[in-house]
């Protein structure tokens, strides 16, 4: 195999390529490694620019005036150029692996073959400086062109020194539309009992990728050992995982769209969901937005949005009640992307209208209410707690009835509910 390629060109930016000719003007080599080689190959912009080098920790700090020591211990060091960062790592070789994570010992090597061995995919693996071209050791490129995610070398092995290697190997495959090469995933299935022996914050970092690329992969789940330790007897639902990836179309709100989608791929989950998220390490924001929109995705008092022959009122009541419920507009928004995706033909009819309730100052919320809570005890109605209580028992009234949102027919009905 002829691991040098000259005839692919890769544009390097300014502040990468002036860290590139300073290390090698100091007498080292100095190469762009990894995913920004992957993805400039593949004509994508890369979001970071790393870099490997012969050159040792020590070597990388005297040579740049501005430096941090970020993982120095395994020969990473951060370089700034005009307030840019670029991660530098000498070349190395991994020792045993003491917990599926991270090696018992590094030690430092002359050879780039060294480092890229170590990676976890080929696609991964490839290197790039001007004057050698493009390094591809283990076939990276010929991967790329056949679209498949393969290990570097043996796959138990890989599996066996970073049993997260598992996930990260779908979210590649889900990222880059990617199938996984026959023995790669023959390893996966092997060795994916040993993902308990990784966090599950970076668990929940590869998941979560996963749902943001193509949640379709989530499929391969199914049938991992994975899925028992993550899911219990949980499986996707195959209509699930594509209506979630239909929400892309309709939708644009990142933080949002990611709590969509992933209420719709749990939402045949029969368990404790808000359970899960939490043993998955989700912030209380991203679970409580979850957990709505699958609330509403199963809850029977929305079904009016699911039904094509419902009136104009109907849809105006349902979405006022997600409105009222959700205390977040685009929160709202985002759980009825989610219910009626595939369900309801005319998508537009149902945004119109709810642009329509938001924009007229349509009441669905307690502070629409042409009553506030200091004349409820200013009439002596209730104080405390009660005073809440009541007035969503009014803004309940007021969704289904809006003509009845004027102050003195809301203190008539104040006084006939305490009187019941």
């Amino acid at each position: 195999m002829n691991i040098y390629n000259r005839t692919i060109k890769i544009e390097i930016p300014t502040r990468a390529r002036q860290v590139l000719d300073s290390i090698r003007g100091a007498g080292f080599e100095a190469f762009v490694v990894g995913g920004c080689v992957r993805d400039s190959v593949m004509g994508k912009v890369p979001h970071d620019w790393d870099i490997t080098t012969n050159a040792l920790p020590e070597d990388i700090i005297a040579i740049f005036t501005r430096t941090i020591p970020t993982g120095i211990q395994h020969g990473t060091v951060t370089v700034i150029i005009d307030n840019e960062a670029f991660e530098v790592t000498t070349y190395r070789l991994d020792g045993d692996y003491l917990d599926m994570r991270r090696p018992r010992t590094v030690s430092y090597s002359q050879k780039l073959e060294d480092d890229l061995s170590r990676r976890d995919f080929t696609i991964n693996a490839m290197a790039y400086n001007d004057q050698l071209g493009l390094v591809d050791r283990f076939g990276g490129l010929e991967d790329i062109e056949n679209k498949l995610v393969r290990c570097v070398g043996e796959p138990d092995k890989r599996f066996n020194e970073d049993a997260l290697r598992i996930l990260r190997a779908l979210r590649f495959s889900a990222k880059l539309s990617f199938d996984i090469e026959g023995a790669t995933m023959e390893s996966i299935r092997r060795n994916s009992a040993n993902i308990e022996k990784v966090s599950m914050e970076r668990i929940n970092t590869e998941f979560e990728g996963i749902i943001k690329a193509n949640t379709n992969k989530l499929s391969l789940i199914n049938d991992l050992d994975i899925r028992a330790y993550l899911f219990g007897d949980f499986v996707f639902n195959q209509a699930d995982l594509t209506r979630a990836m239909k929400l892309e179309d309709i939708a644009s709100d990142e933080g949002y769209l990611q709590a969509s989608k992933r209420a719709m791929v749990f939402n045949h989950y029969r368990g404790d969901l808000k359970g899960l998220l939490r043993f998955f390490k989700y912030s209380k924001k991203d679970i409580d937005k979850t957990i709505f929109i699958w609330t509403t995705l199963r809850d029977d008092k929305y079904a009016d949005l699911l039904n094509e022959n419902a009136t104009w009122d109907d849809l105006r009541l349902t979405l006022k009640l997600v409105l009222r419920d959700a205390r977040d507009n685009i929160l709202a928004k985002y759980a009825i992307y989610a219910k009626i995706i595939e369900k309801y033909a005319n998508i537009g009819l149902i945004f119109n209208l709810f642009n329509d309730i938001i924009e007229t100052g349509e009441c669905f919320s307690v502070s629409h209410l042409q009553i506030s809570g200091r004349d409820i005890i200013d009439e002596g109605l209730a104080m405390g707690k009660e005073v809440g209580i009541l007035l969503d028992a009014l803004l309940c009234q007021v969704i289904s009835q809006p003509q009845l949102n004027e102050k003195k027919r809301l203190l008539e009905m104040a006084r006939k509910i305490q009187k019941q």
